[in-house]
């Protein structure tokens, strides 16, 4: 039961401080004040701090008290971190910057992966891509699809810093995915792409395969220019009480 109080506090706290109500230098509330805001004991709270200290959320000093740090000290690697930045939709600046890692990241693992991928990887590419086309109509299961892809591909580079790199690419994804399904037909207009990708790792094609990989990065980045702002306005009117 521990735990899961350790986890629920941890949730709420970092999404409370991620959603901008306290900003970063300002002080948290003192221990008591969450305690009887949350219904927890102060070990709770401790030990949810000393979590989102090693987060890089919160800097706790012997005077200055626990007080939020700026964003670009949080680890954006961290798939809990970035999925609290994105319950608000991720400032516009946020999601370039992951444009411009999925631009040095991904051709390079589609390359290792034309290069380097055994009969059991390309088997579950194929098998991801299949998923994708029959998902089409269903966006929630195209999601699912689309990151099992990617996660697929990029696994399949066989460089264990690039699979680090997956929960941060998969908060990218997550947002092109919902910016690109709102607009007609552009599941539809990337399906071609993502089946180039398949096929380019399955006969060992470096060339067709990082010339798609990049096709698709700037069609999603110019989906996002064109988009991404509207849809953080439809968000926040949606989850505003």
């Amino acid at each position: 039961m521990s735990n899961n109080y350790h986890s629920a506090t941890v949730d709420w706290l970092g999404s409370w401080i991620a959603s901008g109500k306290v900003q970063p230098g300002e002080a948290l509330k003192v221990e008591a004040g969450l305690c009887e805001e949350l219904g927890v004991s102060r070990t709770v709270i401790r030990e949810a701090i000393k979590t989102l200290v090693a987060k890089g959320m919160l800097d706790v000093g012997p005077k200055v008290g626990t007080r939020v740090t700026p964003v670009r000290s949080w680890n954006l690697f961290d798939v809990q971190v970035v999925g609290w930045l994105a319950e608000n939709g991720l400032p516009e600046s946020f999601v370039m910057d992951l444009l411009d890692l999925r631009r040095t990241i991904e051709p390079t693992a589609v390359r290792w992966a034309c290069e380097r991928a055994t009969p059991k990887q390309i088997a579950e590419i194929q098998t991801a891509y299949q998923m994708l086309a029959a998902s089409l109509g269903d966006k929630d299961e195209y999601n699912r699809a689309d990151k099992l892809f990617h996660e697929a591909v990029l696994a399949a580079s066989h460089n264990q810093f690039i699979e680090r790199m997956v929960p941060a690419l998969g908060a990218l994804l997550a947002v092109s995915f919902e910016v690109s399904s709102t607009v007609p037909d552009e599941l539809g207009l990337t399906l071609p792409l993502h089946k180039d990708i398949a096929d380019a790792i399955a006969s060992r094609d470096v060339a067709r395969g990082v010339w798609a990989c990049m096709t698709l990065i700037e069609r999603a980045a110019l989906t996002i220019s064109r988009n991404y702002p509207e849809l953080v306005v439809l968000r926040g009117e949606q989850t505003a009480p």
